[in-house]
């Protein structure tokens, strides 16, 4: 007889009030989305998509000293002269961005927009941006 009581304990009202608030959790997390503006989405989608991974946020990203940090290509911008070939690429991690310059080279395949990429260099501030010059890199899949 214990069996069944504990069977109608598991199927009653506290049941119900765990999958009620599971429910509303979930409701109160599909507001809050819904109501965000795109870019705090975004953000949010970044940050978490760096959780785990042992990096620096580019906003925390000390100046001057080696750092490890990873973002996400947001755009490239090509400079090809006779010469002075450099690769221009606008990564972000949603904290901030930082503009990654290679130079001599025109493409690296896997850059494209969207792509996670690890970073391994020294930043510096340039003006308003900051800007790292031929880091190490690694492609995230």
């Amino acid at each position: 007889m214990a069996g069944a009581s504990r069977k109608r304990d598991r199927d009653g009202p506290g049941a119900r009030s765990t999958e009620y608030d599971r429910r509303m959790a979930s409701d109160t997390t599909l507001r809050a989305r819904l109501s965000a503006s795109v870019a705090d989405l975004d953000e949010r989608r970044l940050q978490a998509r760096f959780d785990g991974v042992d990096v620096t946020s580019i906003a925390d990203v000390p100046l001057r000293t080696p750092a490890r940090f990873g973002g996400e290509v947001r755009s490239q911008h090509r400079s090809a002269g006779r010469n002075d070939a450099t690769l221009r690429v606008v990564v972000s991690d949603g904290t901030g961005s930082v503009t990654v310059v290679f130079t001599g080279r025109q493409r690296i395949r896997g850059f494209e927009a969207g792509r996670a990429v690890l970073f391994e260099g020294v930043v510096r501030r340039d003006g308003e941006r900051l800007v790292v010059l031929n880091p190490a890199y690694t492609l995230l899949p």
